[in-house]
Order: C-alpha cells, then sequence, then structure tokens
C-alpha cells in the first residue's frame, strides 16, 4: 500500500513555491532598473545585471571579459511583508565610488562593504555592496540612482581620474595641534609638523579582552597645512553604527576608501572603514567629528521624526529636540527623515530656525531606511506611513500639527511643545 502522506510531501517539495517576488514587481523591477532581470523560482530570486563594458580592464596586461567578474548586479527576494529585500554588488572605478555611495544612502540603500577583488588590474576596480528592505520599486529606483552616478561621472571623464582633484598638499607639514585637539576633544600625538588622534574601543575575542593597542581603535591623522591638508585614518563601528557614520562623512565629503573586516569572532562585532579627505585642517576635523557624532544616537538613544517629504516638520523637531536634549544632559539624539524626501530642507524652515538660533541638522532630507529604524528608542511620524519592510519600532504619530510654509511660528510652537514633553518623558525614565 503507497504510504500517501509521503507522496503527498515528496510532491511538495518537488514543486516550486508560490513565487514570493511577484509578476508583477519583476516587471517594475525591469521597468525602473532599465534591464531584463531573471528569476530563480527555487529560491524566489529576480537578479538584474549590469556588465561593465564601457571601461576596458586588464590583468597583467590581458584583457578581462565583464563575464570575468566586472558586472553589477542587484538580487531581489520577497521579504515576507509584501516587500523585498535586494543584495548587490556594484563594480566601480576609484572616481565613481563615493559619488554611488552618497547617492545609494541619500536613496535609503545600505552599504556594507567596499574592497578590491583583484590584484594588478588597470584601472583599478573596486566593488561596493549594497542592502536594504522595503517596496520593490522603491528599491529598484535606488539601484538605478546609484548606477546613474556611474554614468554621469564616465560622461563627464570617460577615463577614470588618478587622483582625487583640489589642491595639492604641501609634503612639509606644519599643522596646529591644539585646533585639531579642541575640535575632537581628544589629545592627540604631533610628530614633524603632522597629527594624530586614536581612541580606542572594547571588545572579547577568544574569550580575550582586546582594545586599543590591539587595533580595537578609531584614528584620524593629518599632514600639510592649516589651509591645506589631508586626513586618513580608520574608523571602527558596531554593525548599527556603520551607516550613520557612511552618511555622516560622505555629507561633509570625505571619501570612503575601504569598508571590511579587521578580524573575526569579536565580540561585539566590528566593522572598519578607511577614509580619506582633502581641505582645510580645522574643516577636516570637524569632518571627523562628526563621524564621532554619528555613533553616538547608537551608543544612547536615538529618536527618528518621519515627516512626508523630510524638509519641514521633522527637521524642526529634530534641531529642537537634539537642542532641549543637549540642554537637559540626556544621552539622546535625533534624527530627521522623509518618506518621500525632498532634494533640499525647505527655504521657510530653514530661515525660522536660523531665526529662532537653532542649529539645521546636517546634509539633506533623505529617505528612512532600515539602518535608520535599527535600534531606535523612538519613532514619531507626522501625519505618514512608514514604508513597508521596516523594522518594527515603537512609534507614535503627532497629527493635526500644520506645516511650517503658511505659519513657521504657529507650527514651530506646535512642535516644540510635543518635543518638550517627550523630553521631560525620556528624563523622567533615564533618572
Amino acid at each position: 500500500m503507497l504510504n500517501t502522506t509521503r507522496i503527498g510531501i515528496a510532491l511538495a517539495l518537488a514543486l516550486p513555491l508560490a513565487a514570493g517576488v511577484t509578476e508583477a514587481q519583476r516587471a517594475k523591477i525591469d521597468e525602473v532598473t532599465g534591464a531584463k532581470g531573471t528569476y530563480t523560482a527555487a529560491e524566489d530570486v529576480y537578479r538584474v545585471t549590469f556588465p561593465r563594458t564601457d571601461v576596458k580592464v586588464a590583468i597583467e596586461g590581458r584583457a578581462m571579459h565583464p563575464f570575468l567578474g566586472l558586472t553589477s548586479w542587484a538580487a531581489f527576494t520577497a521579504n515576507g511583508q509584501g516587500g523585498v529585500m535586494v543584495t548587490g554588488d556594484l563594480v566601480l572605478f576609484e572616481d565613481e565610488v563615493n559619488p554611488v555611495m552618497s547617492a545609494a544612502l541619500e536613496q535609503g540603500l545600505e552599504v556594507t562593504a567596499l574592497h578590491n577583488h583583484f590584484f594588478y588590474e588597470t584601472p583599478r576596480v573596486m566593488f561596493m555592496h549594497i542592502g536594504g528592505t522595503g517596496p520593490a520599486e522603491q528599491l529598484a529606483a535606488a539601484v538605478r540612482k546609484a548606477l546613474n552616478q556611474v554614468k554621469a561621472v564616465r560622461s563627464s571623464r570617460p577615463s577614470p581620474a588618478p587622483g582625487f582633484g583640489g589642491s595639492p598638499v604641501p609634503e612639509a607639514s606644519s599643522i596646529t595641534a591644539s585646533v585639531i585637539d579642541g575640535i575632537l576633544g581628544v589629545k592627540g600625538q604631533a610628530n614633524a609638523g603632522m597629527y594624530k588622534a586614536q581612541l580606542g574601543r572594547q571588545a572579547t575575542m577568544h574569550g580575550q579582552a582586546v582594545g586599543n593597542q590591539m587595533g580595537v581603535n578609531t584614528w584620524a591623522a593629518f599632514a600639510g597645512t592649516d589651509e591645506v591638508a589631508f586626513v586618513d585614518g580608520d574608523f571602527a563601528m558596531l554593525i548599527s553604527e556603520v551607516q550613520p557614520v557612511l552618511k555622516a562623512l560622505r555629507q561633509a565629503g570625505v571619501n570612503i576608501v575601504a569598508l571590511h573586516n579587521h578580524m573575526t569572532h569579536e565580540q561585539p562585532q566590528y566593522v572598519f572603514l578607511h577614509y580619506w579627505g582633502k581641505g582645510p585642517a580645522p574643516k577636516l576635523a570637524q569632518a571627523v567629528k562628526a563621524g564621532l557624532d554619528a555613533q553616538q544616537p547608537k551608543q544612547a538613544g536615538r529618536i527618528v521624526f518621519v515627516c512626508e517629504h523630510g524638509a519641514a516638520r521633522s527637521v524642526i523637531a529634530a534641531a529642537y529636540f537634539n537642542k532641549l536634549a543637549a540642554e537637559r544632559g540626556l544621552p539622546h539624539r535625533a534624527i530627521t527623515r522623509g518618506t518621500v524626501p525632498d532634494a533640499e530642507f525647505g527655504a521657510v524652515t530653514v530661515a525660522g530656525l536660523r531665526a529662532d538660533g537653532i542649529p539645521l541638522p546636517p546634509g539633506k532630507p533623505q529617505l528612512v531606511g532600515v539602518s535608520d529604524l535599527t535600534g531606535a528608542e523612538e519613532v514619531v511620524t507626522f501625519a505618514v506611513n512608514l514604508p513597508d519592510g521596516l523594522p518594527a519600532v515603537k512609534r507614535v504619530d503627532w497629527a493635526n500639527i500644520p506645516g511650517p510654509t503658511a505659519d513657521y511660528t504657529g507650527a514651530r510652537n506646535a512642535i516644540e511643545a510635543r518635543v518638550r514633553a517627550l523630553i521631560d518623558e525620556l528624563a523622567a525614565a533615564h533618572h
């Protein structure tokens, strides 16, 4: 007698699972990215590829075909919440890396690694790994905008650039150490006019404590003059800190040149980025400080304010929150995000905050993403729904607050009152 139960199970396992990435989502991914993808039913993955045929690459003088590892790709799979997850690897030349990274971060993608795959290639090729979760069309558009930056760079310069550009940094160094000390809040080392600061962190590996001298550290080294300098260094980051630090450094104009691991089996896990910036030494120090500050919301309480355009109400809320939290000595900081972000902060909001003497949040409106909400203590929305596929978080909605365009003072007063109440609530919980 046949065992019908076993036959049923065998047949079920032999048949492909119902598609998580729907045909409609696949068609939209094709339309938005401009590529024709391939669907693998067994894994429920829809993958689009973009061979790099625009610049010829050779290794040891031998021409490399895109088939041999010079093809950018993005793969989408259902996330079980109506959206998708994307991972990918973008093949980039050195002068493309940072424009593409900025575009990816601004569109809500995560940058998860940056490194080389080859030796002795000409020109040099870097590989940037990306990820994200959300609506299929939104993620496909983010991938497309990142790749559009490749076209923009190559349209302006067909061959990869030989350097970072800008003024050459003098060979003799004369960095004023006290200025950098004051900005970074540390006591650095001076050597022949150069400057270096190092901040250690703690971990355990194989049961042994490791710290600064074992390589678990962030450092910054400056050379040149106060007027024309370069800075290079490492950031040691917890996984939750990677995306905020990348965003802070890119918004400050610092180039990211690598993102990878230095260790294995350490607890907690650290990711390291290497960077390079050029410009006046104090400005570069402020950029490094912005990266250090970006780690603080992850170490303390982080509040995320989200409005539709990320350009007005959430900006006012974050600005006032950070001012009041600092005045109260609270270890909380706020960021501002949008569900459909504008290109710039609203002019009325900018003028109003400046008149109030309140510093604007850094950068420009950004799309709310997974890294923003991961580990957030609370999310405050202004009459908007968060995109599908984002982490579950404590969320409150501040409805019925007018936009500041018609009445900045009225909007500011309503938002400030809510912010003060939130600060009181957090202060009571903190103490």
